[in-house]
């Protein structure tokens, strides 16, 4: 009976096998017909791009569902600048894409559905156009063109919002407070008050109110009172901001701010040992400025970028008082598959011309500084430079250069992770030029740099990047702050 019995279960197991090996087959075909479904999809779709991205379109209707909370000029504005600007089927979805982008970025919709039907063809002798309006290699006496219906279906923005969290910055951390109320007036205004309390920012209150004037350019104003260290110094700032940017949607074109900035700073040392360099520093002082940025990215993610690059030309002008500009470039590039190994480069360059250098110094935090984990590793935070005993004095002419190499975990199980190897090698250096020749003050840049190198590992978080280095310093002055060791870094921007 045992006997009996041991077959019987065996049959069993072998006829359970049997089946479960049949419906892994199954599900394996199944997986594998379907891929081979989404591979002939992609293929057709890839193919119409290619070979009619160029077929002429013409949107008779739009349709928009959902339109209550914005004005109707400025929706009419959104779509004239976007999808009415497309003649061809290829820039009908560039400028699709370019309209989600803009209602969403500019504050008017929390996302939006479109879809295009088409309504047929109608023909319009070629004889009647002008010759650059014919699309190349375009045969007949007629040119044949997609009529288009545009259906879109707005999703309504919630107008009040209130969070709280915490902010990682370059070197410093910090938790805010934030009252919004979005699209107020249906144009995509938005009225903001922050409140942060944090590590080096001890306080800080900000009034802001921002209006998109066209889908391209948005006007801002703000009041605000920060409290924030800086080495062995306190700052009390409060001003006012007025702001005129850019935010157009493709990566080619160039983005501007231009901004008027009034300011009112109260500085006080922080030790009864400070140099005497800070305590002339102490006080009130008031700061009105005029100011440009300039910025070109095609990164494609810009707190750990794989691909692309970044440029950034910055000017100020105090009123009265000096000019300062400084230029950021930047280019990343990957090899392998998934992006194994990654290599970036950065360099910065600033330089600032005091108006009064004989009578009027520049103030401390009005300068350049170097140093620190998100800067030139391997020195101490603003720890390049002038020194006045143990307060950095900042400079008003530097450069600092990185190179930095990447690479996934050479370990399969870890490969896929945000975590990466790193290497690096950064140099320097920041001087005081005292209105010398600008062909002097670039010769002292280019010699006698501090360089630094070192390896370590980073987690690139979507939100920021984390690093964890053992440095070393190779070149230094007697008057820098070196720290030689593990150094630990948090933000969204490194050298």
């Amino acid at each position: 009976m045992d006997s009996i019995s041991s077959d019987e279960e065996l049959e069993t197991r072998i006829v359970s096998e049997a089946r479960s090996s049949s419906k892994q087959k199954k599900t394996d075909i199944e997986l594998k017909h379907q891929k081979l479904l989404q591979d002939q999809q992609v293929k057709y779709v890839t193919d119409i791009f290619s070979k009619k991205s160029n077929t002429p379109v013409q949107i008779s209707s739009i349709i928009v569902n959902n339109s209550q909370g914005i004005r109707p000029a400025v929706l009419q504005s959104y779509l004239d600048a976007t999808i009415g600007q497309a003649v061809n089927v290829k820039q009908l979805c560039e400028q699709s894409d370019s309209l989600y982008y803009k209602m969403v970025s500019n504050g008017l919709v929390e996302s939006l559905t479109q879809t295009l039907d088409s309504r047929g063809t109608f023909h319009i002798p070629i004889s009647n156009l002008p010759s650059t309006m014919i699309p190349f290699g375009t045969y007949g006496k007629t040119l044949s063109i997609v009529d288009i219906v545009s259906t879109i279906d707005l999703h309504p923005i919630k107008k009040f919002s209130a969070k709280t969290g915490t902010n990682i910055g370059n070197g410093e951390g910090d938790g805010y407070l934030q009252f919004q109320w979005r699209n107020a007036f249906g144009g995509g205004e938005k009225f903001t008050f922050d409140a942060t309390k944090g590590t080096k920012t001890h306080s800080s209150y900000l009034l802001e109110y921002t209006q998109p004037l066209t889908p391209w350019w948005i006007w801002g104003s703000a009041l605000y009172k920060n409290s924030r260290q800086m080495g062995q110094a306190e700052l009390l700032l409060r001003g006012i901001k007025i702001s005129l940017k850019s935010a157009f949607y493709k990566n080619k074109d160039f983005n501007h701010e231009i901004y008027f900035e009034n300011l009112w700073r109260s500085t006080k040392a922080m030790s009864t040992h400070s140099s005497d360099y800070l305590l002339f520093q102490c006080g009130d002082d008031l700061k009105s400025s005029l100011c440009h940025t300039l910025a070109w990215d095609t990164r494609d993610n810009a707190i750990f970028p794989c691909e692309g690059n970044y440029l950034r030309l910055s000017n100020e002008l105090a009123l009265g008082r000096y000019w300062k500009t400084a230029l950021e470039v930047s280019k990343a590039k990957s090899w392998f598959n998934n992006n194994f190994l990654t290599m970036s480069t950065t360099t910065k360059c600033g330089y600032i011309q005091n108006f009064h250098s004989h009578t009027i110094p520049l103030h401390f935090s009005d300068k350049f500084h170097c140093g620190g984990s998100n800067d030139v590793r391997s020195f101490q935070l603003m720890g390049l430079g002038p020194k006045d005993l143990f307060d950095s004095m900042g400079g008003d002419a530097f450069v600092s250069y990185g190179v930095s190499a990447f690479s996934r975990l050479p370990i399969k199980r870890w490969e896929d992770s945000h975590f990466r190897l790193h290497a690096f090698f950064n140099g320097g250096r920041l001087i005081n030029h005292n209105n010398v020749s600008l062909k002097n003050c670039i010769s002292t840049l280019a010699t006698q740099h501090s360089t630094s190198t070192g390896i370590g590992i980073i987690f690139a978080h979507p939100v920021a990047r984390f690093e964890l280095n053992f440095t070393v310093p190779l070149t230094a002055h007697s008057r820098d702050s070196v720290r030689k060791g593990f150094q630990y870094g948090i933000g969204l921007s490194f050298l």
